[in-house]
């Protein structure tokens, strides 16, 4: 370089130092690493295609393609995905407060944009994949790729102006986390939820909810609160020894339907999917 010398420190970017790279893949049920147990790393996460919950902490987050997802380093984590599921991650420590006021400021989940997924999973991509540590330049590239895929959300947040009706119903929403409908059905997945019921607590026709659902998650409000039932099925499935009846009477379905849905989404029965985890579990244990 034109007789200087660099040494390895100065290359590295000064501001954000990459400190990981994963890559997901369907069926996955793992803790993953966050800055609880990895110094003061975040974790961001984007969803490139398929579903699945992250669990920070004990709040829930529905896995949605075209999402990203971003860990604070105070915060454990783990996530589950379907089978056709992907999604792609990376841990990084800030070193600069005016990067790091940024980041703060940044929901824990957002929509990407078609355009923007493309972006990120390029540059994500282009830090290095697992399995590149053969490769001196790959921890300087994370450091530069990590940097533009957090500038690039920072910026979706604010590069278009809300509509008058959009800021209206953004302040109706205020009080219940990004999404507040999303947010009602989580805490109510139990219960008959309907569309009128729901128009009639946020004040909004049911046809406008349902293009909000549309425009935020991707599905419809019935599509959702479905994922949200399988979900919690599965949870109840691995970590309770209630029996299918149980389980689906206490997500508000009748153990047919249960039964029918849950075969027709994951390939197998409820009962099959638990002894399937449960020898999962035991086989884990005998490693240790």
């Amino acid at each position: 370089m034109n007789g200087i010398e660099l040494t390895h420190n100065e290359l590295r970017d000064a501001g954000l130092r990459a400190t990981g790279f994963y890559s997901f893949g369907g069926g996955c049920q793992n803790e993953v690493p966050s800055g609880r147990k990895n110094g003061e790393a975040y974790l961001l996460l984007l969803a490139l295609k398929g579903r699945g919950e992250l669990r920070i902490d004990t709040e829930s987050f529905v896995v949605l393609s075209g999402y990203y997802y971003l860990v604070p380093p105070e915060h454990g984590c783990k996530l589950a995905l379907s089978t056709e599921g992907r999604v792609l991650g990376v841990r990084f420590e800030l070193r600069d407060g005016g990067l790091e006021l940024i980041v703060r400021a940044m929901p824990w989940m957002g929509a990407c944009g078609s355009a923007a997924v493309s972006d990120i999973e390029y540059w994500l991509q282009a830090g290095g994949l697992p399995g590149d540590t053969d490769d001196p330049l790959a921890p300087y590239r994370m450091d530069a790729a990590v940097k533009t895929v957090l500038l690039t959300l920072a910026r979706l947040g604010t590069v278009r102006k809300p509509t008058t009706h959009e800021i209206r119903s953004e302040q109706a929403f205020s009080g219940g986390g990004p999404f507040p409908m999303a947010d009602y059905i989580r805490n109510h997945y139990a219960a008959k939820v309907t569309l009128d019921d729901m128009a009639k607590r946020f004040g909004f026709h049911p046809h406008y909810i349902i293009r909000m659902f549309n425009r935020r998650l991707g599905m419809s409000p019935i599509q959702y609160l479905q994922e949200v039932r399988l979900l919690k099925a599965m949870e109840l499935l691995e970590s309770t020894t209630m029996t299918v009846t149980e389980i689906s009477e206490s997500i508000g379905w009748t153990t047919s339907y249960f039964s029918r849905l849950f075969h027709e989404r994951k390939g197998e029965s409820p009962s099959q999917y638990r002894k399937k985890k449960t020898k999962s579990v035991v086989s884990s244990m005998k490693h240790f």
